[in-house]
């Protein structure tokens, strides 16, 4: 296949690895005859799809002649509506639940797959937290996160029957990657999620700083040293307060301010008279 501008597909059972091998081999089946059935459902022909099969995963890219419309619409839905109908009658752990995400960008075939940055954006938008979270905290068959390309282009301008709000922006930070994407539960409420939307930060990131607001109050400011001799001298503005003198000579500085030319009164411990 040369270079080439499609939909990129990709979807991934949750808690494969923790089942048996014979429910694997099961899991596998329903996964294939899911997506099949969902594909004949929306009017799409599934044996043009390039796929890489990968036992719980599959990574598909479609033809350029695939309506992108009808894969993010009607497919997906149809899709959510047969696995309500495979897990109907299963017992929970062995129910067929899935992760999706969709994309549209660059591919290219490789040695071993699919190089390039839109083939790595689709499967980071599969492995993000916020996919993987909606799993766990619903009872939701059916995850689905959208890039930014396929939402603002079909979306939001409504070439599709979905509305816009049912999504909710995701940050999205694998390896590597950092971005975001659009999550929606087709039998599910995405925005009633709790999920941590504050972009992690990895080792040798750069740490933003968040400005420190004033602190209403008076202009004054105290402040207070050791002088020689082991000494205390407290210095402050109109508002000084010495609960115990100590030093021999306290000064008293008016505005915060200890230029010579405007040194408050001079107080001496010896005669306690104003010099």
């Amino acid at each position: 296949m040369s270079f080439q501008r499609s939909l990129l597909v990709c979807c991934d059972l949750k808690s494969y690895g923790s089942v048996d091998d014979l429910l694997q081999r099961e899991l596998q089946e329903l996964l294939v005859r899911s997506l099949d059935r969902a594909g004949e459902a929306a009017g799409l022909d599934r044996s043009s799809w390039r796929r890489q099969a990968k036992g719980d995963e599959e990574w598909a890219v479609l033809p350029v002649s695939t309506p992108e419309g009808d894969v993010v619409d009607r497919y997906v839905r149809a899709l959510d509506a047969e696995l309500a109908t495979t897990n109907r009658y299963r017992v929970p752990h062995a129910r067929l639940r899935m992760r999706m995400a969709i994309h549209f960008g660059t591919t290219v075939e490789g040695a071993n797959g699919y190089p390039g940055q839109d083939a790595v954006l689709v499967s980071r938008l599969l492995d993000s937290k916020p996919a993987h979270a909606a799993l766990e905290q619903t009872d939701a068959d059916l995850v689905v996160v959208l890039s930014d390309v396929i939402y603002t282009s079909l979306v939001v301008p409504r070439h599709t029957t979905l509305r816009p709000e049912i999504f909710r922006r995701v940050e999205v930070r694998v390896k590597t990657f950092s971005g975001h994407g659009w999550m929606w539960l087709p039998s599910g409420d995405a925005h009633a999620l709790v999920l941590d939307d504050t972009p992690e930060v990895t080792p040798g990131d750069a740490v933003p700083v968040v400005p420190v607001p004033p602190v209403a109050g008076p202009s004054s400011v105290n402040q207070s040293a050791v002088a020689t001799g082991g000494s205390t001298v407290i210095q402050a503005g109109r508002d000084a307060h010495v609960p115990t003198q100590k030093a021999d000579v306290i000064q008293n500085f008016d505005r915060n301010d200890q230029r010579g030319s405007h040194f408050g009164p001079i107080y001496r411990r010896d005669t306690d008279e104003r010099a």
